[in-house]
């Protein structure tokens, strides 16, 4: 009895070894499914761009290499159009303003002089105890110096100019995010890194990848976040999409491994959690909780 339930046992085994193999076999020689792609309209939309202020930054830079003198704001301040921010080395041009002021005088006296011997010729010449030629002299001295007023006139105004270009002042009514200038030191010409202003508020400047495009519409709402932190920094509504599509150039950890992606910037006007936040900071945008 017993070597028959042995045998039963050890029968069950082979049997079942044999299905096992067999079904492994079928399954290993199936083709292998494609994997499904995955799909992007479902995908979570996370876009990178920049702080910026309403309407962009404005840089401020001198066209002329000096030395800065005074300094007339700093970083914060609420400005307006015109108002002066900082005053570079002008004693050359400074000193040509008052030298051409003062040929300008010399010319409206010598004028003064001319008319009254241009006068007095006419009457002498009316009646005829004068000649004609003594007049017409006395009236041409009068016209010289009229042009020598009108050259003068223009030479002060070039040398106002000249001294305008060492005021820097403000293009724009707005807010200065970055005032860095030091009394004494050197501003190169062209250095528009220095002085940035804006107007108040908040842009994103977010660039995004084309394959998202069509899932950033008007009304929508994302959360901002700092991409470095990852620390919620406010809000971002669509406010308008630049109408190109331009290319980015992405680079991983090998520099020579580059690749080129097409993209369209998206502004969002901004709400901060906090007042104020810093210009140039990259942020990261995740659609709202709100499903917007």
């Amino acid at each position: 009895m017993k070597k028959l339930f042995k045998t039963g046992i050890l029968i069950t085994a082979v049997i079942a070894g044999s299905m096992f193999i067999v079904t492994s076999f079928l399954k290993a020689s199936r083709p292998p499914q494609a994997a499904q792609p995955p799909v992007i309209a479902q995908a979570p939309v996370r876009v990178y761009g920049v702080i910026e202020p309403s309407g962009r930054e404005v840089f401020v830079s001198p066209p002329l290499s000096r030395r800065i003198i005074s300094l007339h704001a700093s970083e914060g301040d609420t400005v307006v159009r015109g108002q002066l921010l900082a005053e570079l080395e002008n004693l050359v041009e400074r000193a040509q303003v008052t030298l051409n002021e003062a040929k300008i005088e010399l010319a409206r006296k010598a004028i003064e002089l001319e008319d009254d011997n241009m006068k007095r010729s006419r009457q002498l010449y009316t009646k005829n105890i004068d000649s004609e030629y003594t007049y017409t002299q006395a009236r041409l001295r009068k016209e010289l110096e009229e042009k020598r007023l009108a050259v003068a006139s223009d030479e002060l105004r070039h040398a106002q100019a000249q001294l305008e270009q060492t005021l820097l002042r403000s293009p724009i009514d707005g807010i200065i995010y970055k005032f860095d200038l030091r009394l004494g030191e050197t501003l190169a010409s062209g250095d528009n890194s220095r002085i940035v202003l804006g107007e108040q508020g908040y842009w994103a400047r977010m660039w995004v990848e084309s394959f998202w495009r069509e899932r950033v519409k008007p009304g929508t709402q994302y959360d901002l976040y700092d991409s470095e932190t990852r620390e919620k920094i406010g809000t971002g509504r669509f406010l308008k999409r630049i109408p190109y599509m331009g290319r980015r150039d992405f680079r991983t950890e090998d520099m020579q491994e580059r690749f080129d992606t097409k993209f369209q910037e998206v502004i969002l006007e901004v709400t901060p959690v906090n007042e104020k936040l810093p210009i140039g900071l990259t942020v990261v945008a995740e659609l709202a909780d709100n499903g917007d």
